[in-house]
């Protein structure tokens, strides 16, 4: 009895010994897919002392437009490039101040976000 009784303890002693060896081995394998993935960032050297295109021309929007548009009306409106061209053109005729960087700004800005 005491025979069968020590085989057992050796036998569970050498399963233990094997399943700590197996679980603190760590992977044999590559990197998980989502890590192999990831880009990589470069660092930002310096922060643009002007806005953003898009950020200026909806200042430019709200700033010089909406004295006499709503922003609702200027969204309807759906016009390509050349067709804002002509409308913005039509406003500084009529008195709306703009210089040709801001003019610039704002037609990009209309044609992204206001376009067909």
């Amino acid at each position: 009895m005491k025979r069968s009784r020590d085989t057992l303890l050796l036998f569970v002693t050498v399963l233990a010994a094997i399943g700590l060896l197996v679980a603190c081995g760590g992977p044999a394998t590559s990197p998980s897919p989502t890590q192999e993935s990831l880009p990589t960032v470069p660092p930002q050297e310096e922060r643009p002392t002007k806005p953003p295109p898009t950020a200026a021309g909806l200042t430019l929007l709200e700033e010089r437009c909406t004295a006499c548009h709503t922003l609702d009306r200027v969204g309807r409106a759906q016009k390509t490039y050349e067709q804002w061209s002509q409308s913005v053109d039509r406003m500084i005729a009529k008195g709306a101040q703009l210089n040709d960087e801001e003019r610039a700004i704002l037609l990009k800005y209309l044609a992204e976000t206001y376009g067909p």
